[in-house]
């Protein structure tokens, strides 16, 4: 099948510098041929009915040019780089540390990285340097900054995490498990387990980065800990299915082992959630429908009016009737005020406490109060020591 295809792609322009290919036949070596790792499906690759790469469309011929490339390199010899550290002193008293490589053969790399054709290989690759080598600055800078937190991740980021759940096990051998059957879910099935946690409302996705909501940070605080959640238990069970599949364990007993610690879970939790906290998380209620803009949200303590949701406050309906003034910020120091934590500051006069404000490099909790002499929220904390917003 493959001499078939080669010579069908030999006789076109694309590929004919790599024929022939240094190595005939890539039957017997096991890292390409290995019918014990095929699982799903093998290796997708060309099939005998090879079109004019030159008339495909743009994404056609780049998919089709990537699979044809991908097989072509199989049968080339391994690349060769020489992994260099260079240390360079300048002044006598700076010291800089530069690694990079040298290539020595190109081997597959001249199938993938084909300069003439646009695909260029975006190492840097170091020049032929010797001890003691002798230099010159031609351009100094500093730049100045501040550490960040890391940053959010994306979908696509999401997905690489699923795959290598096992490289954050301290068991080695769970580990090797959860390598070999590449992490959590397959390579068919972990975009689909990301959109249904979207449908569930335990992820958004902003800009591009996703985001936990409310809903998930209150399951994650219950069960985060716990067996359930943990890529261990994925592993292990991973192993035990492996086992029944070669023969050597029971499905039956699998299952009576399951269906065992479904059972204590679910009575662990009945008997965890009278001590389950989730004040710190404010959540709106859950229902079939959001908060709408234009909903009422409680009495103005300043002309009775009604208090509604405008989008980015809480406001006054009386405003363009009387110029009431009255204002509520849905967000304040990092902390979103949730319409439920806003109904009880116009009922009460004060929120619950709110965990998780920040000002600077400080976060504190506190309580939101309604200040009648100045007119304007205010922050009660625990120790009933208060800070004008």
């Amino acid at each position: 099948m493959i001499p078939e295809i080669f010579t069908k792609l030999e006789m076109q322009e694309e590929y004919q510098s790599f024929f022939p290919t240094p190595v005939s036949s890539i039957i017997n070596n096991r890292r390409f041929v290995n019918e014990k790792k095929v699982t799903d499906h093998y290796a997708i690759i060309p099939t005998e009915q090879v079109p004019t790469v030159s008339k495909l469309s743009g994404d056609e011929k780049r998919i089709y040019d990537l699979i044809a490339r991908r097989l072509i390199a199989a049968h080339y010899q391994v690349a060769i780089f020489d992994y260099t550290t260079v240390t360079t002193l300048v002044d006598e008293r700076a010291v800089f540390t530069t690694k990079g490589k040298q290539k020595l053969q190109d081997g597959w790399r001249k199938v993938l990285y084909d300069e003439e054709n646009g695909k260029k290989d975006e190492d840097v690759l170091l020049p032929d340097l010797k001890i003691n080598d002798q230099g010159h600055v031609e351009e100094i800078r500093i730049k100045e900054g501040k550490t960040q937190a890391p940053n959010r991740y994306t979908e696509g980021q999401l997905i690489t995490l699923m795959k290598t759940a096992g490289k954050h096990l301290d068991n080695a051998e769970l580990e090797k498990i959860l390598s070999q059957t590449e992490g959590l879910g397959t390579e068919a099935t972990r975009a689909g387990i990301i959109t249904l946690l979207k449908q569930r409302n335990y992820i958004e996705v902003q800009k591009n980065k996703v985001y936990a909501t409310r809903k998930a940070q209150i399951l994650i605080e219950a069960i985060g800990g716990k067996i359930l959640a943990s890529p261990e238990m994925t592993a292990k069970w991973e192993q035990r299915l492996r086992e029944i599949g070669k023969g050597n364990a029971s499905s039956q007993t699998f299952m009576a082992q399951t269906q065992k610690l479904s059972q204590k879970i679910v009575q662990d939790a009945m008997g965890q959630a009278v001590s389950w906290e989730f004040n710190h998380i404010e959540f709106e209620a859950s229902g079939p429908k959001k908060q709408r803009s234009g909903a009422v949200i409680g009495k103005c303590m300043l002309c009775n009016g009604d208090v509604i949701d405008k989008g980015k406050v809480y406001g006054c309906s009386n405003y363009q009737k009387t110029k009431c003034s009255l204002m509520l910020p849905k967000k304040i120091m990092g902390k979103a005020i949730s319409p439920t934590n806003a109904k009880k500051l116009l009922t009460d006069g004060k929120t619950g406490l709110i965990k998780g404000f920040k000002k600077d490099d400080k976060v504190f909790d506190a309580m939101i109060q309604w200040d009648k002499n100045q007119q304007k929220v205010s922050f009660v904390f625990p120790e009933n020591k208060t800070l004008m917003k």
